[in-house]
Formats: structure tokens, C-alpha cells, sequence
């Protein structure tokens, strides 16, 4: 495991000294030929020599070049759009690595400790997937708080004469990200030519929120049927202010049951993890005793049927 472990190392460090030294040779090729059609004001310029933070940039550039043009990249990147992330989705899959195995082998090299690595490996497996999810939902929870004053505004706009699209606009211009954020992606789509139809529901596709589903669906149904589009928006805005109102209250109300499943599905986690840096030996009995399997295996049944009831119980669909 050790002799594995130092190959695996060494192949590291050499592929990052063949990366470092590749990026500072390309930028000095690149230097040359600029100063070779480019005249200088100074005959002697001061070289400067490249910053770490510069060469651990160009690096991870080139490593994340690796996982470009994939399918699964791609996927990525609009999950990472919808969470409002400024990444790219080769560069979210290189920090990916880097959590998962890069840092998890330093420790195990610096500390010696396999079970404090591997529960790095383990917190790096799931933390970028976790994080991820929280920040897709935390933006369309934002969004959706932003939509009934969108919609009033657009309302307004279109009762002083406005068009949709001037309309949208105005709701861009008064509200902040990450709405306004949406609206100007849909806008743009529209000035070049895509249909109201086609961009309203690329941007339904996009942040994937039920409420912007409605206005649009909403929207959609009025440009084909008919009638007075404020009045429809107003309807709509009410209708999105009271589900918001009746979300509230039932978060409120299941404040409790939901904290009480995060801290069992936790705390066995947490305490395992402690127990394993501190003391291996101490769990050890689990693994190699066929009755401590058993008893692993009926906790973890019984935690994850735990955990799924709970969420059953404050899951409400308003």
C-alpha cells in the first residue's frame, strides 16, 4: 500500500513540474515574439519573475483544458449556472479532484494517518455536490422572492403603454441579481431573434423554479388566447405572494422536525469520523468481527429509514 501510494506521489509531482516548466516556456515563446513585433520604449525591460499564484492558475487552466468538450462537462456547467456559480465545469471537475484526491494524499503523506485521509477523501467525495445543490436552491429560493415584484413592475409598465419586452426591461433595471440576471439573458435572446415563446421557456429551463413556470406558462397561454396581460400578471403575483405567505408558516411549523433529522443523520457521521483519527483501533472490532458487520449494517438501514421519515413528515407540498 505504502510502495503504491509513493508511485502514485512521485507521478504527481512530476507531472506538476512538467506543467510548471510548460507554462513558463510557452509565456516565454509568447514574450519574445511580442517584444520581436512590438517596439519598446525601454531597451532593457525589467523581467519579472511569474507569481506562484500565476503558475498555479496556468496549471490548473491546463489540467481542466482535460475535461473540456465532454458530455458530462457540459451538464455540469449548466448546474453551475443555475446555482449562480462563475465556474466552468472543467474547472469545478479539477477542483473536484483536487478535493478528493490531491489534498487527501498530502495528508496521508505529512500525517501518516490513513483513516484522518480518508476522511478528507470523504468529505471531498461528497462536499462539492453538496455545496452545489445548496447554492442552486438558495438562488432559485431568491429568485422566486424577486418574482412578485417583478411581475408588479412589469404590470405597471405594461398599463402605461409599454411593451412585454420594455416591460421585462424595466423589472431588469429596478431589481438586483439574480433576477435581473435571467431577464437580461432572456432580453438578449430576444434581440437576436428568438422567438418571446422560445426564450421565456429557455429561461424556465434554466432556473427550473415552479412559480416562474407559472408566469410563464401563464404568459405563453395569454399570447395565444388573448386578453389583458397585466391583469394576468397581477393574478399571478397574488398567487405567488400567497404561496410564499403559506411556505413561511409551514416552515416555521416544521422548523423542529427538520433540524432533528439533520442532527441524527449527523451526529453517528461526525462520530464515527472522530473516532476513526483519534483512535482506529477502537472501530476496528466493527470490521473484522462478522457480528459488528451485522451491526453496522442494521445501524445504517435503520439511520437512513430514520432519516427518510422525517423528511416525509415536514415534506409539504403547498
Amino acid at each position: 500500500m505504502a510502495g503504491f501510494i509513493s508511485i502514485l506521489v512521485v507521478i504527481m509531482i512530476g507531472c506538476l513540474v512538467m506543467g510548471i516548466v510548460s507554462v513558463v516556456t510557452r509565456k516565454s515563446i509568447y514574450q519574445e515574439r511580442l517584444e520581436s513585433l512590438v517596439e519598446k520604449e525601454k531597451k532593457e525591460p525589467i523581467k519579472k519573475s511569474p507569481e506562484p499564484r500565476v503558475l498555479l492558475l496556468a496549471l490548473l487552466e491546463r489540467v481542466s483544458k482535460l475535461f473540456a468538450a465532454r458530455s458530462y462537462t457540459q451538464n455540469i456547467q449548466v448546474e453551475l449556472m443555475r446555482a449562480g456559480i462563475p465556474l466552468r465545469g472543467e474547472e469545478y471537475l479539477t477542483i473536484c479532484l483536487i478535493l478528493i484526491f490531491v489534498i487527501p494524499l498530502l495528508i496521508l503523506l505529512i500525517t501518516a494517518n490513513f483513516w484522518f485521509a480518508f476522511s478528507l477523501f470523504l468529505i471531498g467525495l461528497f462536499i462539492p455536490k453538496v455545496y452545489l445543490n445548496y447554492k442552486k436552491n438558495a438562488r432559485i429560493q431568491k429568485i422566486n422572492q424577486q418574482l412578485g415584484d417583478a411581475l408588479i413592475i412589469m404590470s405597471n409598465a405594461l398599463r402605461a403603454g409599454f411593451g412585454f419586452q420594455q416591460a421585462m426591461d424595466s423589472a431588469r433595471k429596478e431589481l438586483p441579481d439574480p433576477i435581473s440576471v435571467e431577464f437580461n439573458w432572456t432580453l438578449r435572446e430576444m434581440d437576436l431573434g428568438v422567438s418571446y415563446e422560445e426564450s421565456l421557456q429557455n429561461m424556465d429551463k434554466r432556473v427550473q423554479s415552479d412559480d416562474l413556470n407559472m408566469v410563464v406558462t401563464g404568459i405563453l397561454i395569454q399570447r395565444q388566447v388573448g386578453g389583458n396581460l397585466a391583469e394576468v400578471l397581477d393574478n399571478i403575483a397574488a398567487t405567488i405572494r400567497e404561496r410564499a405567505r403559506i411556505k413561511g408558516e409551514v416552515q416555521v411549523l416544521t422548523a423542529q422536525g427538520r433540524l432533528s433529522g439533520i442532527i441524527i443523520g449527523l451526529i453517528p457521521v461526525a462520530l464515527i469520523l472522530a473516532m476513526l483519527s483519534i483512535n482506529p483501533d477502537y472501530l476496528m472490532v466493527l470490521v473484522t468481527d462478522p457480528r459488528g458487520l451485522v451491526i453496522i449494517g442494521a445501524a445504517a438501514f435503520f439511520q437512513v429509514v430514520g432519516i427518510i421519515m422525517i423528511r416525509k413528515m415536514i415534506d409539504i407540498e403547498i
